[in-house]
């Protein structure tokens, strides 16, 4: 048997060793299509991407800002166009990452 842990504080290690943010950004169910669109079909416009959701053009850009806020996806300006890609090595080894936090967090909380 495992010895008592304070909720708060096993509340606390998982908050400090898991980017819980990353995952909100990403588990949406709109950005969560977005990203797979995006890793199906590379580097798109906000106009190309838009015009494969029935949410407006205004909708898809506030969830693709909010995914490069966590580096989900990757955004280069080409004069006044604004193209999107899955930023795909980022979020593997950010879902590695947390597995390892995970297991390395389980076994001390045994």
């Amino acid at each position: 048997m495992g010895i008592n842990q304070d909720p708060a504080k096993c509340k606390k290690l998982i908050e400090d060793n898991i980017d819980i943010e990353f995952y909100r950004a990403i588990f949406d169910s709109v950005r969560s299509e977005l990203l797979i669109f995006l890793a199906a079909n590379g580097e798109m416009t906000i106009g190309e991407i838009a015009e494969h959701f029935p949410q407006n053009r205004s909708v898809i850009s506030r969830h693709l800002d909010y995914m490069n806020r966590y580096k989900i996806v990757q955004r280069r300006k080409e004069g006044r166009e604004v193209y999107y890609t899955a930023n795909r090595e980022f979020i593997v080894d950010t879902f590695t990452e947390t597995a390892n936090n995970m297991k390395a967090l389980m076994n001390l909380l045994q």
